[in-house]
């Protein structure tokens, strides 16, 4: 049973059900006219119940062939091959019953169970609906028809039978389990615990773990992880082997968030595997459970010393405890006794946190050595040289990248950045506009492209405006992308002074308003475009608007004030200009936070690029 997905192993009772019932042996429902046929039915009845099913099945086949041809015992015979395992004669056997009582449910059912435990739901489906057809309140033909249905996924309509064999056997616990499973898997889980609550944990244990593992998986699903804990935590006890309930436990108590349903967990199962111990850590760690995921990871580590899942989960754990220098430890004797991209790339994560940049630029070359087709290991690489402003080999390693995975967008981002920080906008611009033509529904592409979109000259926006427009054009409900081309459009024509012809650039600008409000960008883009018609009193609205929906741009703020004073409103336009400076300097502060001290860092690589 894997409970690790709330609906996963819950059809192994019908399973059960379909083995036991095929095997239970029936009297006969006809009268026979023979005594040697009578006698025969009961000699093999006794044989079969007894146990000795093969010397059951001689002494039908012996009756058979002298000439009894009643259903009864061609049931018998059925259940005798089945117990053999002769599946094949079985199924014969109940055919034969069929053709000889076709008005009566017993050879339907039969077959049905057979073809059930076969794993041939559809035929069985079909012989139970044949079943239910001679005598529609038949326990065992409702019950047959709405585990077959489960069985394909038919989950609204197995219930609607499994319903009616409840009704014919109120608390049967069969048809009340099968019946909440079913209303389970068609997602009415309020009902499933319904029928639930009507139920009686069998004593039996078997059937108790099931009982109890199906309540924990309703509830679980109803987010009531109090009470599936309390579910899981009975099926547990009556079952400390099993590594699925256990999970399930774990995970339903670490959702309760209960410190004492944390510290009161049971141990798990001995002898678990590698794999096991792994997934029971990420499960742990996945609930910030990081101290009691550690002796996992560990034990998955002592069982399989070449786990890496282990050995990067395990550093993980110990550095989120504030063991970094620990985990950078284990990680490094990771690296040196079996190299590997994966270990050296989250080496040099935690290299970076713990400020050796030096020792973690090094450690993300090592990964792209090793495994120059991970796109991840590149970016990541990039990104590091970006952060300490090494834009030189940052730019190096995402051209690189570009080429290596040409349909990886944020390898673009990375080349982009590169050239802005660089003042190279022309590069910039062109590398954003790939990044959102491999992925036009970024924001993280749209982003970069707009924090451009000032710096380029409006000469080299001429060759990317096609690119834009067929962007646009293929997707006719992007706000950002109508906004692009028409920003771009915008620049390049208003820099013909008397020529510019603007009517495309706003008709464009102002289908992004229309598609998307909330836009501040589009709003101070509009606004200037207004200024440009001299229609001031609609870009002050713009203007505003933009302010309203994002009051710490100071952008706005700057535009509006020197509009204002065009206008010759002067104490307006002061007022604005002041909240622009004010603005500014925040953000100017902001920046200066986010620097960090690089020159241990750029120094040493500047060296190793003369010295190579």
């Amino acid at each position: 049973m894997n409970l690790s997905h709330p609906l996963a192993g819950l059809g192994y009772l019908r399973v059960a059900f379909l083995a036991a019932a095929i095997w239970l042996p029936l009297l006969p429902s006809f009268a026979l006219q023979e005594s040697d046929p009578q006698a025969a039915f009961q000699e093999a009845l006794g044989l079969l119940q007894t146990g000795k099913a093969a010397d059951a099945l001689a002494v039908i086949d012996r009756a058979i062939s002298g000439g009894a041809h009643d259903p009864a015992l061609y049931n018998l015979r059925g259940l005798a091959a089945g117990e053999l395992g002769d599946d094949k004669k079985a199924e014969e056997s109940f055919r034969a019953v069929i053709r000889l009582a076709p008005k009566t449910a017993m050879g339907y059912n039969n077959l049905g169970v057979l073809l059930s435990k076969n794993g041939r739901y559809q035929d069985a489906a079909a012989s139970f609906r044949e079943a239910h057809a001679c005598e529609p309140r038949n326990f065992n033909a409702l019950l047959g028809l709405g585990t077959s249905l489960a069985a394909l996924q038919k989950y609204s309509e197995a219930a609607i039978y499994l319903r009616d064999a409840w009704d014919v056997r109120p608390g049967d616990f069969q048809a009340g389990y099968e019946w909440a499973h079913a209303l389970l898997e068609a997602k009415r889980p309020m009902e499933a615990q319904k029928v639930l609550s009507q139920l009686k944990a069998p004593e039996d244990t078997e059937s108790a773990v099931k009982y109890f593992s199906l309540a924990g998986v309703v509830a679980e699903r109803l987010e009531e992880f109090a009470q599936a804990s309390g579910f899981y935590r009975q099926a547990f006890t009556l079952n400390s082997s099993s590594y699925d309930i256990y999970l399930a436990l774990v995970r339903a108590t670490l959702s309760e968030g209960s410190a004492h349903g944390k510290d009161s967990l049971p141990p798990p199962p001995p002898d678990l595997s590698a794999a096991q111990n792994l997934a029971l850590g990420l499960l742990l760690v996945s609930h910030e459970a990081f101290e009691a995921a550690i002796p996992r990871f560990q034990e998955a580590l002592r069982l399989d010393p070449s786990n890496e899942g282990a050995t990067l989960n395990l550093a993980i754990a110990e550095k989120s405890l504030g063991n970094a220098a620990e985990a950078i430890a284990q990680l490094q004797r990771a690296a040196a006794s079996r190299s590997s991209g994966a270990v050296y790339d989250v080496l040099a994560g935690m290299e970076e946190d713990a400020g050796h940049y030096v020792e973690a630029v090094q450690s993300y070359q090592k990964a792209v050595e090793l495994e120059p087709e991970n796109e991840q290991y590149y970016f990541d690489l990039g990104v590091e040289y970006l952060t300490h402003f090494t834009f030189g080999p940052a730019a190096e390693v995402y051209r690189v990248g570009t080429q290596k995975f040409p349909s990886a967008s944020r390898q673009y981002l990375g080349l982009g950045f590169s050239h802005y920080a660089v003042r190279e906008y022309r590069e910039a611009a062109e590398a954003f506009t790939k990044a959102l033509e491999i992925d036009p529904d970024s924001p993280a592409a749209f982003r970069a492209w707009n924090a451009v979109l000032d710096s380029v000259a409006p000469d080299d926006w001429g060759p990317l405006l096609p690119r834009l427009d067929r962007l646009a054009t293929s997707h006719p409900k992007s706000a950002e992308l109508a906004f692009c081309h028409g920003a771009a459009l915008f620049r390049s024509e208003f820099a013909k002074g008397q020529k510019a012809e603007l009517d495309q650039a706003q008709a464009l600008l102002e289908k992004s308003a229309r598609l998307r409000p909330d836009f501040p960008a589009v709003h101070v883009e509009l606004g200037a475009l207004y200024v440009a018609r001299k229609l001031n009193q609609k870009a002050v609205d713009q203007y505003l608007e933009a302010i309203r929906l994002d009051p710490k741009s100071e952008v706005p703020h700057y535009r509006l004030g020197q509009l204002y004073r065009q206008m010759n409103k002067l104490d307006l336009a002061a007022a604005e200009i002041n909240q622009y400076q004010e603005l500014a300097r925040v953000h100017q502060e902001k920046l200066k936070q986010n620097r960090s001290t690089i020159q241990q860092f750029i120094v040493p690589q500047a060296g190793k690029a003369e010295n190579p």
